[in-house]
């Protein structure tokens, strides 16, 4: 079986020659243009890590729910700690009806913000850089999830420079929307489904990501990841082992002026006559720009003349109003 998206091994970038990373970046622009998703291999993230962080926070969702609930946010929001089951409604971000998402997470923002730093401190930042709520009952799951965390910032920069690549724009032009970023690391348990869902319900209802970019991995289990692709046909995403799905959020189609594609995508039920296993865990690098950034089309990705296709927008304030409705459900204003 295909994996559905164009499956990219970026390992040449950072040490190749130019003609090495305008390949690579010809091809990230080729995927994301088309249908808004990639998978990369060659990413330098360990595999160890990788298990190691997917076996401690799957540890932490076979907790009782009372042992769980100890770790739910205050601010009603999925940037930190754990949502319980019925409080996800994703698919309300844009505008749609559907019953609760069939999942509960759990989210860490940045382990190493300056406690110095004015800018950290301002009370607009407060939503983007809440305190992490770090889980006890699992030994070293604070201390992997921070490894990781870490990790993946290592990789969004090369991410970052491939994708400034892809849009022949000078080297740094987006990494300094990210030098103070409010990224959150969400892992996504979809326990086995014990009773038929209710009508229009999915594992997690179709929706577009509202951040810059996502960098996910997911496990092999029924009922996974798809993505629309251009003619509608709804594509299964399925990356080998050791590999990154990379999609394309509404800001940087918002930079790009569409020309980079934040596209629909869902997580549908495992069949309900499937034997075995159907527990399913992702875990989610949503990348959000510095929380003040202003996000508005990118000069040369518009004709002279052409006026941007988006109003300008503040990050944080972007992201407050997606995540709002998501935890208030349908009909969310």
């Amino acid at each position: 079986m295909g994996i559905g998206v164009p499956l990219i091994d970026i390992s040449g970038f950072a040490q190749g020659g130019i003609s090495a990373r305008k390949r690579i970046a010809r091809d990230v622009a080729d995927a994301v243009e088309t249908i808004g998703f990639l998978a990369i291999s060659g990413h330098g993230v360990p595999d160890a890590l990788m298990r190691e962080t997917q076996d401690r926070l799957a540890a932490f969702f076979d907790l009782p729910d009372a042992a769980k609930a100890k770790y739910v946010g205050t601010a009603n929001s999925k940037n930190r700690g754990y949502l319980p089951f019925g409080r996800d409604f994703v698919t309300a971000s844009v505008g749609g009806m559907a019953p609760p998402d069939w999942r509960e997470t759990f989210g860490f923002g940045r382990f190493d913000m300056p406690s110095d730093d004015p800018y950290f401190a301002d009370p607009e930042a407060g939503y983007a850089y809440q305190p992490n709520i770090l889980p006890t009952e699992v030994d070293g799951l604070a201390e992997t999830a921070g490894e990781y965390y870490r990790a993946l910032e290592g990789l969004n920069v090369l991410l970052l420079a491939i994708f400034e690549c892809a849009l022949d724009l000078e080297e740094g032009y987006l990494q300094r929307h990210f030098d103070r970023h409010a990224s959150i690391l969400r892992a996504i348990n979809y326990p086995e489904q014990d009773a038929p869902p209710a009508e229009g319900q999915l594992r997690c209802g179709a929706h577009t990501d509202f951040g810059s970019h996502t960098l996910l991995t997911v496990d092999d289990a029924p009922g996974g990841l798809q993505v629309r692709d251009l003619s509608g046909t709804w594509v299964d995403v399925s990356p080998p082992p050791g590999t990154y799905v990379v999609n394309i959020g509404d800001l940087l189609m918002t930079w790009t002026n569409d020309r980079w594609l934040s596209n629909f995508h869902r997580v549908v039920n495992p069949p309900r006559d499937v034997s075995g296993r159907t527990r399913r865990q992702s875990i989610a690098f949503f990348v959000q720009p510095n929380y003040d950034a202003v996000i508005e089309c990118i000069e040369s990705c518009r004709a002279p003349g052409d006026p941007p296709k988006h109003p300008p927008v503040v990050a944080w304030q972007y992201r407050h109003a997606k995540l709002t409705r998501t935890t208030a459900g349908p009909g969310a204003q």
